[in-house]
């Protein structure tokens, strides 16, 4: 009897060891768990930081790639517009020296149509004048017999319709002025109306409008 309450105390005394060794484990097991939740926490986080690292490294190899890549088309940009200034440099030369040329050629073509047609109005003005007051073709006379003053031999030719209507002062100029000098007044029918020509020993001086007014001309240009 004192044998089986022995046993029974044994086996009893066992079931509570296993018990515990059980409970043991289980802690155990819980504790691998939680250190093992915490090693993969913390690997995460390891790799989450190394990521952005890994982020920022590379924004800033961008840029510094960026920035190095600009630099470098912008050099080579300088570099390619540099020869090509110098070569067109002579290019560029002659061309604005073909345009001043040009700009100077147009400015005297103006200069002499502006010329041209001033006259041109002048000589308009002047005819009608003329019809109106046929004695500015006495002045003109008068002038061209002034302008030859010490003349001993005096040819004036006047257009046949100014010799008949003007004659007679014409004649009277020619006395004022050159009162010594052998003097022939004759009609012209190739001198303009209103015009006249003064032959001397000399030369000759003429005073027909078409003839001052190209005079007029060549002086402004």
């Amino acid at each position: 009897m004192a044998t089986i309450i022995k046993r029974e105390s044994q086996l009893h005394a066992s079931g509570t060891e296993l018990r515990k060794v059980a409970y043991d484990l289980t802690d155990l097991a819980s504790q691998g768990d939680d250190y093992l939740l915490e090693v993969r926490a913390e690997a995460a986080k390891i790799v989450q930081q190394a990521e952005q690292e890994a982020a920022t490294i590379r924004q800033q190899a961008e840029a510094a790639g960026k920035q190095a890549a600009e630099a470098a088309i912008e050099r080579i940009l300088d570099e390619k517009v540099a020869q090509q200034m110098k070569s067109l440099t002579p290019a560029l030369a002659a061309a604005v020296k073909q345009i001043e040329d040009s700009r100077q050629d147009w400015l005297r073509h103006w200069e002499s149509s502006a010329t041209r047609l001033a006259c041109d109005i002048a000589a308009r003005i002047i005819r009608r004048e003329l019809q109106a007051e046929p004695e500015i073709a006495l002045q003109w006379v008068q002038e061209a017999l002034q302008m030859c003053a010490g003349a001993g031999e005096i040819t004036l030719r006047l257009h046949p319709s100014d010799h008949e209507t003007l004659g007679a002062q014409v004649q009277q100029l020619v006395e004022v002025f050159h009162p010594t000098a052998k003097a022939n007044i004759v009609a012209d029918a190739s001198l303009s109306v209103s015009g006249c020509r003064v032959e001397t020993e000399f030369g000759s001086i003429d005073q027909q409008l078409e003839t001052q007014l190209e005079r007029l001309q060549q002086e402004l240009s």
